[in-house]
């Protein structure tokens, strides 16, 4: 699996990201231990979650407290994605640009509630069901984004072993067209 498992520049990122502030296990995806390494004042409060950077690197966050702690803990690393990654005034972006923004947000929370590099590590159990369950389980969320997160990585897995595939046929073109050549006596 590991082989052929290609990451995108943002899963990258989150990976990198979790290497700079020592996250090495699912324990540590936290919203204290994410926050206190990045120096984000988190508040929770009866309001909706947002993000803000009150100057440079000075961060503030604001947590719905009307949330499950889990889906506080996934609001908090989709507004981390903002705070990290979107800088600057949204009031006159284009709704495709904030829309766009919003996407690389809920595809962060799944790199980070579950990097690829500590799922690498783990032994799944087989059957899929089992195994989404083990993910649900072992970081703290919801089954839904444990599937999300499966399903992903097994098209990334098999997107891998294809382009494997091509690349080898495209070394070897006499052997790419060998089941459909004929031949005559």
């Amino acid at each position: 699996m590991k082989s052929y498992y290609q990451m995108t520049v943002l899963e990258k990122w989150t990976e990198d990201l979790y290497k700079r502030l020592s996250i090495h296990k699912p324990s540590q995806i936290s919203i204290e231990y994410i926050s206190e390494r990045l120096n984000v004042w988190v508040h929770f409060l009866d309001v909706r979650s947002k993000g803000i950077e009150a100057s440079a690197g000075m961060y503030s966050m604001f947590i719905d407290n009307r949330l499950p702690s889990n889906l506080q803990r996934l609001e908090f690393l989709h507004e981390l994605c903002h705070l990290l990654r979107h800088a600057g005034s949204h009031t006159l972006m284009t709704e495709h640009f904030t829309q766009s923004q919003q996407d690389e947000s809920e595809r962060f929370i799944l790199y980070a509630a579950m990097p690829y590099s500590m799922i690498s590590h783990m032994a799944l159990p087989e059957l899929r069901e089992e195994a989404v369950s083990f993910l649900a389980a072992e970081f703290q969320v919801p089954t839904e984004l444990a599937i999300q997160r499966i399903d992903q990585i097994q098209r990334r897995v098999f997107q891998g072993q294809l382009l494997a595939v091509m690349g080898r046929n495209e070394e070897h073109p006499a052997n790419e067209d060998i089941n459909s050549q004929t031949y005559s006596l």
